[in-house]
């Protein structure tokens, strides 16, 4: 694998203060890290140059994550108007935020973020030569934080791209996804506090260069956009597994924005996770799969959750796919 390209997708996926505490932990007891991706793979800025501008400078929700998702159809534009939420802009040192779109579920939130900072202040685009746009800086003090209602840190990471529509302006604009960690609920209507403290660029050499600081706080917990998820019935569902025996689905979630599963086997093996492939069936016959995973394991157990590639229409899904079995969902 290439070193470079792999440091660069290293260097942009962050993590809130306990999330980079719960990082140097696993790396010092040699686990697995929270929060970490299975892959990463930049989106189409192609999508961007066809975005398609309304009234004034807004975009409708679902056009606005085009540059995100890539190519949306027509249903898949109408799921995220009909998921997007109204969150309120917030201003800081003369720097103003706006949410132009936000909606989540259990396990992740997506926010479309426009940082407007002060007349005079350029905002030029970072292609990686001369470093990556950062929201937080090197210090627990900078880190994005999301706070619960008793005033807790809630663990979560965040991945996100950058648009800069003109270089030469003091706008830029940023598609965050939020991944709960430690079953937060993202979305059970009690608040939570997203914290961002400024805008920072890392260097290639890991220096963090201050560009915007101050507070913008966005209570996402009373802006998630209602999505309601299923949890079909998966009583019996079971796969064989060449080297682990049989493995037994135990648990399984989902929602229009991604998938959450839990399954165990038979006959642990050591340094071998058995698994199997994992699908949505669409009523037209079309599968769809997880852009990526994070999760935990134990011996002979694990637990694993992802989003779709772009968000789906649940009522013309069929059936869940997982290796060999399927689960209806009507």
């Amino acid at each position: 694998m290439n070193k470079s390209l792999f440091q660069t997708e290293l260097d942009q996926l962050s993590f809130t203060a306990q999330g980079r505490k719960a990082l140097t932990e696993a790396l010092m007891e040699g686990r697995p890290a929270p929060g970490r991706r299975m892959s990463w793979a930049k989106r189409g800025v192609a999508a961007a140059l066809a975005a398609v501008v309304l009234a004034g400078s807004a975009m409708a929700a679902g056009t606005l994550w085009e540059r995100f998702f890539g190519r949306l159809d027509e249903n898949q534009r109408e799921i995220i108007e009909t998921l997007s939420q109204d969150l309120p802009a917030a201003e800081s040192n003369g720097t103003v935020m706006t949410p132009l779109a936000a909606f989540g579920d259990q396990d992740f939130y997506y926010l479309m973020l426009e940082i407007k900072a002060p007349e005079g202040t350029v905002l030029p685009d970072c292609n990686g030569d001369e470093g990556y746009y950062q929201l937080f800086g090197d210090t627990l003090e900078e880190s994005v934080t999301l706070t619960g209602s008793d005033g807790q840190d809630l663990l979560c990471t965040l991945d996100y791209d950058w648009f800069n529509d003109d270089p030469a302006d003091n706008i830029l604009t940023a598609a965050i996804r939020l991944w709960s960690m430690e079953d937060v609920d993202l979305c059970d209507g009690r608040d939570k506090v997203l914290h961002i403290p400024g805008l920072w660029v890392q260097s290639p050499d890991k220096i963090y260069t201050p560009i915007l600081t101050g507070g913008w706080d966005f209570n996402i917990g009373t802006h998630s956009g209602g999505i309601e998820s299923r949890t079909p019935d998966v009583a019996g569902v079971t796969v064989e597994d060449a080297e682990c025996g049989t493995m037994t689905m135990e648990y399984l979630r989902l929602s229009p924005l991604g998938m959450r599963i839990r399954h165990s086997w038979t006959e642990p093996r050591e340094g071998i996770l058995p698994g199997a492939s994992l699908s949505v069936v669409m009523e037209d016959g079309s599968e769809i799969f997880l852009e990526n995973t994070v999760g935990s394991c134990g011996e002979n157990w694990n637990e694993e959750y992802g989003p779709f590639e772009t968000p789906i229409d649940l009522s013309k899904a069929v059936a869940v796919r997982w290796g060999a079995a399927e689960i209806p969902l009507n």
